[in-house]
């Protein structure tokens, strides 16, 4: 058991018995080899999944038996596989051929090969333990293991064991389901253990539930011509380590019924997901606690499609973008090898939605590394994203992460490497955190809409900004904020550093920004009918002055903004007090010709003398 699935437990059973004292708990019956027995289960399963804050726990999404990935020898039917004839017949199993039906509740362990064979549960309202311990199944037509009927059923990987299922062509109905993976459930499924299981389907899904589709531990190599995990009212990872490579998604949630289920939670575990459609795609909630993560979406940001070229007044993608390493970044609509992409504004030709991880209800990310490469936005929600911890490094040909509603960031690493723009939401609120973005637009930008989500939303429209009418357009403003109250921010960008299409206050942090040095865009913009508010914090903004904007005369903190008059190549920005200290020190990525600047130790009436390029300007802070 790796240490994580430890702590799990730990935390697990630690919280169980907090709870006895109020709803008091279900007795568990352990064999002499201290393994879960199998008829362990808890009311955890049965309780609301979801908490008033809308995240999800630990203790809602697993059971004891779910997260032991253990089983009892003693009384469990032994089957061995063989083409030569399936050993095992016996009061719970039917042989028919090639076929195991399993019809009663028990323990049902399994070994060896079957060429075209399946093993099938048909045993309503029981709980079913199937241990895999060496087998290797193929079903050419159809699911290895089909779930028909049960109450549930465990898939135990057993210590050590290598196991093989696979599907090699169109599947064939052969009653009134939809089988369409190679593990194919109708019930609630959890997989569980510490061995390995290979699926390779040719034609479909990987491994499906109907219901809960839950894993607490295993290894999976999963290649598959559809999803490689989907679990219609959720998906639930409690450890286990996984290589997905899926031409639909990786992992998949929807369900259509009940707009509260259809959601991914994952407590841990180590993920590389490679996916022609989104790496992990829910149609409601994803939350993510801690684990590994490399994803690769349609094919990453170099294989996107999308130009935004009607969405671009002033040219902000006019130049290519110097990183700090010197390299360049290609112009949007341009391949590395400087050949013409097709515009889409989109997705992909297919129409695919290519999205790193995706969510139609809220997300809430807790912490992990995640290494994102996607042709569409790295992290996107249609509603409501939380970022609380975590180091992310995100390439994307759209937006690195992206809210239709409200994006908070409270803490974590955020390293957007290339992006069209790095950070969007209706609103923004950063109140912690190390953020570094590269984006060919807006490095921050405040104007919401719905994205592409792959379930029934279309296009880049952002909310009210379709409207002629004036009042309309004032009530959206109002709604459009972006507040900076901590952390660390530094911005290269294309077109707008940070663009708040209402208000922008920043009331604490660092935040540095590398703005445009065309005049088509600021390093600092935000709505013709709002305001800007330094109230606390260190800023230094560096661009353009055609349509440089200053901060607001009922700022808390004074604001010093110098039009140079000429472009200044990039190199140091320093400015010093009147007896030569430095106050602020910085080196400009690009060349520029307007100088923002603001920090607690700039006074009013002092003057300083801002040294750019080897020239020197006085101002005095008025």
């Amino acid at each position: 058991m790796s240490c994580r699935r430890k702590k799990l437990l730990a935390l697990f059973f630690a919280m169980a018995l907090s709870m006895t004292a109020v709803a008091g708990c279900t007795g568990t019956k352990r064999s002499t080899d201290n393994v879960v027995s199998s008829e362990t289960e808890t009311n955890a399963e049965e309780t609301s999944a979801q908490s008033e804050a809308g995240t999800f726990s630990s203790t809602d999404m697993f059971t004891e038996r779910d997260l032991a990935g253990t089983y009892e020898e003693s009384g469990a039917v032994y089957v061995t596989l063989s083409g030569d004839g399936i050993t095992g017949e016996t009061d719970g199993v039917v042989i028919n051929g090639q076929t195991v039906t399993i019809t009663a509740e028990g323990t049902y362990i399994f070994s060896g090969t079957l060429s075209e064979g399946q093993i099938v549960v048909d045993a309503d309202n029981a709980k079913v333990q199937i241990v895999f311990d060496n087998v290797d199944i193929t079903c050419a037509s159809s699911a290895a293991v089909y779930v028909k009927s049960a109450e549930k059923v465990f898939v135990t990987l057993a210590e050590g064991a290598q196991n093989t299922l696979r599907n090699t062509d169109e599947y064939v109905a052969i009653d009134d389901n939809n089988i369409d993976a190679v593990i194919f459930a109708k019930s609630d499924l959890t997989l569980n253990g510490t061995g390995s299981l290979t699926i390779v389907s040719a034609e479909g899904h990987g491994i499906v539930s109907k219901d809960d589709l839950k894993i607490t531990g295993g290894t999976y190599d999963i290649i598959a011509a559809g999803h490689a995990l989907s679990g219609k009212d959720s998906v639930r990872i409690a450890d286990g380590t996984f290589i997905l490579t899926a031409e639909k998604d990786g992992i998949h949630a929807e369900n259509a019924d009940d707009e509260e289920k259809g959601y991914i939670y994952i407590a841990d575990g180590d993920f590389a997901i490679t996916s022609d459609g989104d790496g992990m795609d829910a149609s409601n909630i994803v939350q993510i606690e801690d684990g590994i993560f490399d994803i690769t979406a349609g094919g990453g940001a170099a294989n996107s499609q999308k130009t935004h070229e009607s969405d671009m007044p002033g040219g902000g993608m006019s130049q290519n973008i110097e990183r700090p390493d010197g390299e360049s970044m290609p112009q949007m609509g341009e391949k590395p090898d400087g050949e013409n992409m097709p515009q889409d504004t989109t997705t992909d030709e297919s129409g695919t939605s290519t999205k790193g991880i995706k969510a139609g209800g809220g997300m809430y990310l807790n912490g992990g590394t995640y290494q994102i490469d996607s042709a569409d936005d790295s992290i996107h929600s249609n509603a409501n994203i939380t970022i609380a911890d975590g180091t992310y490094t995100l390439a994307t040909g759209d937006d690195g992460v992206h809210a239709d509603d409200a994006l908070t960031v409270n803490g974590g690493t955020i390293t957007v490497t290339e992006s069209y723009e790095g950070l969007e939401g209706l609103t923004v609120t950063i109140n912690d955190g190390t953020i570094d973005i590269t984006a060919r637009d807006d490095g921050i930008n405040t104007a919401g809409g719905t994205d592409q989500s792959g379930f029934g939303t279309f296009g880049d429209h952002f909310k009210g900004m379709d409207s002629a009418d004036d009042e309309t357009e004032e009530t959206t403003d109002n709604e459009m904020w972006m507040e900076l109250n901590g952390g660390y921010i530094h911005i290269l960008a294309g077109g707008d550093g940070v663009d708040s299409n209402g208000d922008l206050t920043i009331n604490g942090g660092e935040i540095y920004i590398d703005g445009p040095s065309d005049n088509g865009n600021s390093a600092i913009d935000y709505g013709d009918r709002s305001s800007a508010y330094m109230n606390g914090g260190t800023l230094v903004a560096i661009g353009s002055s055609g349509m440089a904007e200053g901060m607001s005369d009922s700022s808390k903190q004074k604001v010093l903004m110098v039009k140079l008059g000429e472009q200044m190549e990039a190199g140091d920005v320093v400015l010093t007090d009147s007896e030569g200290n430095v106050i602020v020190s910085y080196t400009a990525l690009k060349s520029y010709d307007c100088v923002i600047i603001s920090t607690a130790e700039v006074e009013s009436g002092a003057t300083y003398t801002l040294i750019t390029s080897g020239t020197t300007t006085e101002v005095t802070a008025e």
